[in-house]
């Protein structure tokens, strides 16, 4: 019985954790939109990407 009710509460916490993520991870995505981070970022990367290369 003590097996059975290890296994139910650590699906119950994966479960519970995916859930979070993907709360997290839509909530993230929805500021990131907003404010054009993701789009800061992918310029900073090329930029440092092409001052590396002109070195």
């Amino acid at each position: 019985m003590n097996y059975i009710q290890y296994v139910f509460n650590t699906v119950v916490y994966t479960v519970m954790v995916i859930f979070i993520v993907r709360i997290y991870m839509i909530i993230a995505a929805y500021i990131g939109d907003l404010f054009g981070i993701g789009d800061f970022f992918i310029g900073l990367y090329e930029r440092i990407k092409r001052s590396k290369n002109n070195l």
